[in-house]
């Protein structure tokens, strides 16, 4: 009886900010941390909160809802690791080079990213979620541009490369090898693939010495 008082009361409790909609999405992403995605679903999601299934059904109806929310989450990380390396650096190639541990952290600390980002089972056949992850990513791909561009201004990258192609580029650095983390169970050394990559990338942006 106190057990199901207990869940009542978490229920109410969800109902009545708004703010409760990221907190759910957040143990979303932390339980397909944890258990895949194949375990995610509303009734699971509100046993790892404490609550009963209805309280959760008004903000995520389905196991749909919970995966566009997840997917949103992952968006709203990428968004504030680029704001965080902005703030904290002040060269383009300093950004992008703190940019990237970002990316290796995310993605090693936090099995549900690359789980979402490459799983047919997010994409399936739903073809909003795959439009709102590709515009997702796009975003993601112009907010690398700017900084490149913003390097180009400043001479410290070459000017000569499309900074869209550039930051295109960027990415391969973290998803291939991503991938290969992922099928591998960790073995794939992650990190220290970036730092080798970091250097061979960081040569093709600085400016030739050869042209004038």
């Amino acid at each position: 009886m106190k057990r199901n008082s207990r869940k009542k009361t978490l229920s109410t409790s969800l109902g009545t900010s708004g703010g409760r909609k990221a907190e759910i999405a957040e143990k979303a992403l932390r339980l397909v941390n944890q258990e895949g995605l194949k375990r995610l679903s509303v009734a699971r999601l509100a046993e790892a909160l404490g609550v009963v299934p209805s309280a959760l059904y008004r903000h995520y109806p389905h196991k749909d809802a919970i995966l566009d929310a997840v997917v949103e989450l992952v968006g709203e990380r990428l968004a504030e690791h680029v704001e965080k390396v902005r703030r904290e650096h002040f060269s383009a190639l300093s950004r992008l080079d703190a940019l990237l541990a970002q990316h290796v952290l995310l993605i090693t600390s936090n099995q549900a990213i690359p789980r979402i980002l490459f799983s047919e089972e997010v994409i399936g056949d739903a073809d909003h979620r795959r439009a709102r992850l590709g515009d997702i990513i796009h975003s993601h791909v112009m907010r690398i541009a700017a900084i490149i561009a913003e390097g180009q201004e400043e001479g410290e990258i070459r000017s000569d490369i499309a900074a869209e192609a550039a930051a295109v580029m960027f990415l391969g650095i973290v998803q291939p090898a991503a991938i290969l983390w992922h099928v591998s169970g960790g073995r794939f050394d992650f990190s220290a693939h970036a730092r080798t990559a970091w250097k061979l990338y960081r040569e093709c942006l600085q400016p030739r010495k050869d042209v004038p």
